[in-house]
């Protein structure tokens, strides 16, 4: 790294770990999430705020299950957890149960369970709220905003919705309505279900990709994509593939593939921005991650167009956009790292130290 001041220099072991980190974070992001439709819903055991363990596969004979991630310091969780208590208690009889689960802090205090009892109490929450203490289920989900929620249907992830966009939300509450037999408030198409087996051969790729066997998961991913061409995760997690291995035009032609699939899919346009980013397009990356931000809060999009505004001279925005996407989701260390770089490349060593410190202990966390 250069310009690094005496104090950062004084300590190598986090120069070296920093340099490691960033390198192991050179093309990845949160891929999967926004692409989980056809997954298996991970289980989870967790106590509610009364101490209790409640466990999801307890409601597996459910028809819809909906999972809100929420936090009290999340600006939109107290609209998110009215609305659901609403639908709640209107079609709880039709087979639907709502779970609330609390993402507070990755280790919650007791201060942290006051104000999480204060919060349901207040709204006068009657649905199950559980303490996710560690973030394991948070992480399992990969949860990239708060609130965000997740629909349950047969055992699969069929549904997913960032944050509390107003269009998003009412077409959500649309499509629930359609699983229990309502008539919808709008049409709504749903989410591209893929088959198991496509679902299968994309998650063993992944797995061969984290061991670094890139031939087997290369031709997964190719298999995938072939048996299910509407299915976008196998094209965004070969981009990786070729990422990680410097092909950067390969990774490219893959995510532009994938665009003529599905022309507005956020995480696509995310990466392909970041990738001309990498690639010394600037311009092109602002204009294609202003086009992901403005679809979706999908927290990713944020920070890459605050690390490629950097880039392009225009520092204020560059930090607005960092802190914006902090108040999605404080939970992932690639915001702090590239905001880090920001710092140091502006010669300001000490705030970069510090977001170079929680990226690192962010990071851990995860592994």
């Amino acid at each position: 790294m250069k310009h690094i001041n005496k104090r950062v220099r004084s300590n190598p072991v986090i120069i070296f770990i920093s340099i490691i980190f960033f390198i192991s974070f050179t093309y990845v992001a949160n891929a999967q999430a926004l692409l989980q439709a056809g997954r298996e819903a991970p289980n989870f055991s967790l106590k509610n705020i009364d101490g209790k363990k409640i466990s999801l596969s307890r409601y597996s004979k459910k028809k819809v299950i909906v999972i809100l991630f929420w936090a009290t310091w999340s600006i939109n969780s107290p609209k998110a957890l009215k609305r659901f208590e609403k639908f709640y208690k209107k079609y709880k009889n039709k087979g639907v149960q709502v779970i609330g689960v609390n993402v507070d802090n990755q280790a919650i205090s007791d201060k942290d369970m006051k104000n999480i009892e204060k919060v349901i109490n207040k709204l006068q929450i009657t649905f199950p709220v559980l303490v996710d203490n560690g973030l394991k289920t948070f992480r399992s989900y990969d949860v990239i905003a708060l609130p965000s929620t997740i629909v349950i249907s047969g055992g699969k992830i069929s549904y997913e919705l960032p944050a509390l966009p107003v269009i998003g939300t009412e077409n959500m509450f649309s499509y629930l309505l359609t699983l229990i037999g309502e008539s919808p408030h709008r049409k709504v198409m749903p989410e591209h279900m893929p088959r198991y087996d496509v679902v299968a051969d994309t998650n063993l790729g992944r797995r061969f990709a984290r061991q670094k066997i890139y031939v087997m998961a290369n031709a997964l991913f190719k298999k995938a994509i072939k048996k299910d061409p509407k299915y976008i995760l196998p094209y965004i997690e070969m981009a990786k593939l070729y990422g990680s291995e410097g092909k950067d035009m390969e990774a490219e032609k893959i995510l532009r593939k994938a665009l003529s699939v599905e022309p507005e899919n956020v995480v696509t346009m995310s990466e392909l921005g970041y990738l001309l980013l990498k690639t010394g397009r600037t311009k092109k990356a602002i204009e294609i991650l202003g086009k992901a931000v403005k679809k979706n809060a999908y927290t990713p999009a944020y920070y890459y167009l605050a690390y490629a505004l950097s880039k392009d001279g225009q520092l204020k925005q560059s930090f607005k956009l960092f802190d914006k996407a902090i108040l999605l989701n404080p939970y992932e260390p690639m915001i702090y790292l590239l905001r880090a770089k920001v710092y140091e490349n502006n010669k300001m060593f000490k705030e970069a130290a510090s977001d170079y410190k929680k990226a690192i202990e962010l990071f851990l966390n995860i592994h």
